[in-house]
């Protein structure tokens, strides 16, 4: 039996759903890794404070239990520093700095239960000395963790005015910090495109701008306006013009979703009229900016460069968004052409690149239950007492 256009595009799509259901099992998009850490550089020397997952150092958790006690940690510290003086290093340029001081001790927020049952996280503050004020410092770790969030470590290094920050993984796990202005940019070009292909809500979100109507005009068109919506909210943010809490802004960009995806399934607006379509996708890209804002934000970001990492983290998403929806695109409009060849030739079908995406009931209605469990999850901390 030969498939129908429709049956063999829903394959793409069905496709692209998983995968964006695959990575949507955190209720944040911007979750930040559980590592952090601050080095602060003074003179020849640079202080860090490291907070590190029990999980990446098993020789420390003798009950295998995912923490650390004092008992254990008192046991086990010397062998403890001699790890942690080869695994996490210090350089300015090809010189390794002299680790004077290596203090590990509990995380107090690393708990999950009574503090007798140790922490899921270690804080440790080190000390490293270079012959000379460090021009050229490059951090280097292979501590990672096995949950999710902890195979990410934000990094944030100051050296008087200047910040520079960074987002280490176990396949990039070294970082040169202080820059110039051209290499600023182009590493938070690379973080930019991770973000949003790691984004399952923005994906999402693009998704239904694709399904809510057919034609490249018409995608074009939505498209540029989440461009220019995001890409202006980012920078009011990140330039300290506007400020939105965190928790405020991620249900409302699930709430995006949910609008998005009920405009096409009550067809609101009217098909004849997608002028509309534009200025909804404008509205809710304003929201996705401070989304794009908060998750660089929380890297503490200022300074001399603070203009080449808004410059460079922008590009990077838009780079990431475009590879999105090219390969999405791409592969609809190769499987369109196709299904165009094997028609009759006196058959009307629509061009390769104007033919609408199948089921987009289907996809949208997915979208919504999708994002309107998102905005549950991330609205019910909002509702609890504090303090």
């Amino acid at each position: 039996m030969r498939l129908t256009w429709r049956r063999r595009t829903t394959v793409v799509l069905g496709c692209v759903l998983w995968c964006v259901l695959g990575v949507s099992t955190a209720a944040y998009a911007h979750l930040m890794p559980a590592q952090r850490g601050t080095l602060n550089v003074v003179g020849d020397a640079v202080f860090a404070a490291l907070s590190l997952p029990v999980s990446g150092l098993p020789s420390v958790d003798d009950d295998h239990d995912g923490r650390v006690s004092e008992r254990e940690l008192t046991a086990h510290m010397p062998a403890l520093q001699a790890l942690l003086r080869r695994r996490v290093r210090f350089f300015n340029g090809a010189e390794a700095g002299r680790i004077d001081l290596v203090m590990p001790m509990p995380d107090a927020n690393g708990h999950d239960g009574p503090p007798s049952a140790g922490s899921t996280q270690l804080i440790v503050l080190m000390k490293a000395t270079f012959r000379a004020p460090p021009t050229a410092l490059r951090f280097e770790t292979d501590i990672f963790g096995t949950a999710a969030s902890e195979r990410q470590f934000a990094l944030t290094a100051t050296r008087g005015a200047d910040t520079a920050a960074a987002v280490l993984t176990p396949s990039r796990n070294v970082h040169r910090f202080f820059l110039a202005p051209w290499q600023v940019a182009l590493e938070y070009g690379q973080l930019g495109i991770r973000h949003i292909l790691s984004g399952p809500d923005h994906l999402l979100f693009l998704l239904t701008i694709i399904v809510a109507a057919a034609g490249w005009r018409y995608w074009l068109t939505v498209l540029t306006s989440f461009t220019v919506a995001h890409s202006l909210t980012l920078a009011l943010s990140l330039l300290d013009v506007v400020r939105v809490s965190p928790p405020i802004v991620e249900p409302l960009i699930a709430a995006s979703i949910v609008l998005m995806a009920g405009a096409t399934l009550w067809r609101v607006p009217p098909p004849g009229q997608r002028g509309w379509h534009v200025v909804i996708v404008f509205a809710c890209g304003l929201l996705h900016g401070l989304g794009f804002a908060s998750a660089l934000g929380d890297l503490g970001l200022h300074g001399a460069n603070r203009i080449s990492t808004l410059v460079g983290f922008n590009v990077g998403i838009e780079v990431g968004q475009g590879i999105f929806l090219l390969g999405l695109l791409t592969l609809h409009a190769g499987i369109a052409s196709l299904v165009r060849r094997q028609r009759p030739a006196n058959s009307a079908a629509p061009a390769a690149w104007d033919a609408p995406l199948p089921y987009p009931r289907a996809i949208s209605w997915v979208a919504l239950l999708l994002a309107a469990w998102w905005m549950v999850q991330r609205t019910l901390p909002l509702l609890q007492p504090t303090g």
